[in-house]
């Protein structure tokens, strides 16, 4: 059964196959600070859940998630105190997601941008229909993504393509991702919905105890390392405090090309 939260855009379904979904359709899903904070809350009611054995991570209506709130980053990057907090929220969400002790399965339709695209990296499963496109825009907002997304977008492209991927900002659509290893499957429109189910009925059939040491193995055997992350933190801390982030909103607010320097 459903269950509501403080923030009406996350909604939780508890079951043995849980769904946890973005409910902000009218911003294509777009995550603000305090959803990143009720999605934690989210999560950790979801892993204090003894029966459920497959958790679905999917956005209301045509779109993923189309990635952090740019109109709120004057805010919630506005000093660093606020960045740190801000930053921090979304890390936590990405590491529950991916330490959670049961397979977690991305639904994904429409826009999977930056934060949204770290999102669906945190599930063990990418599935999509071909409607689904994906995207890093940080350095048309003169930002970088994270250290921590930045290894897990390696770990499923390979360095040169992370490169393409995070200079360019381009769109990726869906069947270029198949072949990238960025997404699983790809359905059609109509198909994706039963495909994930389909799949996570199989999995829900398995022993809950195996599937969580699997989990955990292939986790620590391919996890980044978190000393040379906190190494780089500050790489990318220092661009929440230049001049080129409040062009990059800018632009994006106004919905034109960014002028920097």
């Amino acid at each position: 059964m459903g269950e509501s939260f403080e923030n009406p855009h996350i909604a939780l379904a508890m079951g043995k196959v849980t769904t946890l979904e973005i409910n902000r359709p009218e911003k294509r899903n777009a995550v603000n600070a305090a959803m990143w904070k009720s999605l934690l809350a989210a999560c950790d009611r979801i892993a204090r859940n003894p029966e459920m054995k497959v958790l679905l991570l999917k956005g209301r209506g045509h779109h993923f998630c189309s990635g952090a709130d740019i109109s709120e980053f004057s805010d919630a990057y506005g000093t660093d105190a606020s960045a740190e907090s801000y930053n921090r929220d979304y890390r936590a969400v990405e590491t529950a997601l991916r330490h959670l002790g049961v397979p977690v399965i991305g639904e994904i339709r429409g826009a999977c941008f930056g934060g949204g695209l770290g999102l669906a990296l945190s599930a063990d499963f990418r599935f999509c229909d071909r409607s689904a496109m994906f995207a890093v825009t940080a350095s048309k907002l003169g930002i970088a993504y994270s250290a921590e997304d930045t290894a897990r977008v390696i770990e499923k492209i390979g360095p040169v393509r992370a490169k393409d991927m995070l200079f360019s900002a381009r769109t990726i659509g869906a069947e270029e991702a198949l072949t990238w290893n960025l997404v699983d499957r790809v359905f059609s429109k109509d198909d994706l919905e039963a495909g994930v189910r389909d799949y996570a009925g199989t999995l829900a059939t398995r022993s809950r105890a195996s599937l969580r040491a699997i989990k955990k193995i292939v986790n620590a055997l391919v996890e980044p390392d978190m000393a040379v992350c906190d190494n780089l933190r500050p790489t990318y801390s220092e661009l929440f405090r230049g001049p080129d982030i409040v062009e990059g909103a800018r632009a994006f607010m106004e919905k034109r090309e960014p002028n920097f320097e």
